[in-house]
């Protein structure tokens, strides 16, 4: 049985809402209605959105389900995680390039660094976000960040690079000194769930910190619910109380954060032609 969230959860005062970072698949693998989640996201006047690759093999498939979508984009690449599961950097890259001849990403990602569970060596790991990184450039995209427990091993791979085609740092849970470091390089930060909770201090006193031409906001559904839907599978529709958090942190009215992150968003993933 599909989920289709009900008509509370889906009731929003807000138009114009960005979410930087979802799992389309997972959702649908978590129950969720893949269709009528983004049918919804059109109907709430969703400016933007971008479903992230759980696989290095699904990219043609996501471009499928979004095609009609154009306020939709897509990020593919291979996340850390898949170093474990028996094929080798090249077998992947290779099938990845592949994919992007017939369909080129509106980012590569996520891709990055995964130290709190074991994903391969830590040289594995550096290598495969390197070589993605690389592509990025070489396909003028963003690339997407994942960074888990990493911060001293991202830093010393990312100073190689410089990002003229932007980044984000996804669901940002570092400390000051790497979001300074990140905004020297030009990243954006998307911040999720965790500014909600009771007690992450920590984290929103560097959200605080970012400057407003640098915020994203994402949900990462369907994980990381928010802290009025927690114990619940995720879904971009639920993002009204992280921007509204992130407006309380900041000090802001919220319609001031929603124009601000749409300039963001948008300056790295212009509008398409809508078609529906």
């Amino acid at each position: 049985m599909s989920i289709v969230p009900t008509m509370n959860d889906l009731l929003t005062p807000y138009k114009n809402l960005i979410d930087s970072h979802f799992h389309l698949i997972e959702m649908g693998n978590r129950g969720f209605s893949i269709p009528a989640v983004l049918d919804e996201m059109v109907k709430l006047s969703f400016t933007g959105g971008v479903d992230i690759a759980m696989s290095p093999e699904d990219h043609l498939v996501r471009r499928e389900l979004t095609k009609k979508y154009p306020i939709m984009r897509i990020a593919s690449g291979i996340g850390p995680w898949w170093l474990n599961k028996g094929k080798t950097i090249d077998e992947m890259i290779d099938t990845l390039l592949s994919l992007f001849v017939v369909d080129k990403p509106d980012a590569i990602g996520e891709v990055g660094l995964e130290f709190f569970h074991e994903c391969g060596t830590v040289e594995d790991q550096k290598e495969l976000l390197s070589r993605q990184i690389e592509i990025s450039q070489s396909l003028q995209v963003p690339v997407i960040i994942h960074n888990r427990e990493a911060d001293d091993e991202m830093i010393n791979t990312l100073r190689n690079y410089s990002f003229p085609y932007g980044g984000i740092i996804h669901c940002f849970s570092s400390d000051i000194k790497f979001a300074e470091f990140a905004l020297t390089k030009g990243f954006s930060l998307s911040f999720a769930g965790p500014i909600t909770y009771k007690k992450n201090d920590d984290l929103r006193n560097v959200l605080k910190e970012v400057p407003l031409t640098s915020l994203l906001l994402e949900t990462d559904s369907p994980f990381l619910a928010p802290q009025n839907k927690r114990g619940k599978p995720n879904t971009p529709l639920y993002i009204s109380s992280i921007y509204e958090k992130a407006a309380e942190v900041k000090g802001i009215e919220i319609n001031q954060l929603i124009e601000s992150i749409n300039e963001n968003f948008l300056r790295m993933f212009p509008t398409k032609e809508r078609t529906y």
